[in-house]
């Protein structure tokens, strides 16, 4: 089932983000912009990425903000997959900065360093990231993504030097923990990512909550006990809590239970899209995958849920497992038009061509 795709909940700094939801973090600050420009964010906000282009044009001839339409070019460049183009609108902004650096300036910065790593440019993203850390040398995600496009250039210990540091910085930031941990497992160095999280649990056993270590134990890929720690936290309510619950118990083979644990929440919570993408890759485990169709149709079509790519790309392939290959084939084609960037969705359409 790996072809699939699920959704991190709480994790503050996701390995496999939209570069916009990713680069949020860093725009705080920004400033608000008016006019075209304005309309054109929302357009991006909406994915609508030609459009806003189109829109920013007339911008620039309305005489509007000049950083702040780059900026935006840049980022619908970003979301069209145009690297190339990103980074010149990126600089662009950056040439309209005088010598007082300001939000917007660091705000760019971080969606340069992201445009850089699509490219699969890593030296030059740790170069941003360096130039942001030379004037604030405490930003955690600088460093945080710093680290992993030096695990990226296989610079090992010059990635462990920042993720040390970030978590100096932030030492009570259990995401970030789990994060750092996780991007040192995808780099084969399992025990140290592994070490990371026993030795916060040792450190700080009496301050974390049984949901917490539940979840630490259950990236630790210790399942028995992180289902103890889980069920104890249990709250029906709390949408982290059922979704951990739920995981654990698939991961210890047990399908049926997870997926009672998933239905029995959107029974009082119908909104949650997280539950219902795990109820639908639960369901796919167990063989259900016309139930698994209808839980990720069901969430996609739920206003304002945020994650219409995850969710769409799962019914594209939980349609491929109905054998419904011309209703597959219409998804990605639509799927395609909103995210070219999406390697794995390019390759599955390979394999749906073939069809």
């Amino acid at each position: 089932m790996s072809r699939l795709k699920e959704i991190s909940v709480g994790i503050k700094y996701p390995a496999a983000a939209l570069s916009v939801m990713i680069l949020m973090i860093a725009g705080c600050g920004v400033p608000a912009t008016k006019g075209f420009t304005e309309t054109a964010m929302g357009e991006i906000e909406a994915l609508e990425y030609e459009t806003a282009l189109e829109t920013l044009a007339s911008a620039e001839e309305a005489g509007e903000n000049k950083a702040l339409i780059a900026r935006a070019k840049g980022i619908a460049h970003l979301g069209l997959a145009q690297y190339d183009e990103a980074v010149s609108d990126f600089y662009e902004v950056l040439s309209y900065s005088d010598w007082q650096v300001d939000a917007l300036d660091y705000d760019v910065n971080y969606y340069l360093a992201d445009a850089y790593e699509h490219m699969k440019d890593y030296e030059s993203a740790v170069d941003t990231y360096t130039d942001i850390l030379g004037l604030k040398s405490k930003e955690v995600l600088a460093l945080y993504r710093r680290g992993c496009d030096y695990l990226m250039l296989n610079d090992h210990d010059r990635a462990v030097a920042d993720f040390d540091r970030a978590l100096e910085l932030a030492p009570d930031d259990y995401d970030l923990r789990i994060e750092v941990a996780g991007r040192l497992t995808e780099a084969s160095y399992e025990d140290e990512g592994r070490n990371i999280l026993e030795q916060f649990l040792t450190e700080r056993e009496k301050k974390l909550s049984g949901f917490d270590k539940g979840r630490i134990y259950f990236y630790m890929e210790d399942y028995e006990n992180a289902k103890i720690y889980l069920e104890d936290a249990r709250d029906d309510d709390d949408q982290n809590t059922i979704l951990f619950l739920g995981k654990t118990y698939e991961m210890l083979g047990d399908y049926n239970y997870a997926t009672s644990t998933y239905q029995n929440y959107l029974t009082r919570h119908p909104e949650a899209a997280v539950i219902y993408n795990q109820l639908g890759l639960s369901r796919l485990k167990s063989g259900d995958y016309a139930g698994a169709r209808d839980a990720f149709s069901t969430a996609r079509n739920l206003p304002g849920t945020g994650l219409d790519q995850v969710l769409s790309y799962n019914e594209i392939v939980a349609n491929e497992y109905t054998g419904d290959f011309n209703r597959a084939k219409t998804l990605m084609d639509e799927y395609l038009k909103k995210y070219p960037d999406d390697q794995a969705a390019v390759r599955e359409n390979i394999f749906l061509s073939t069809r």
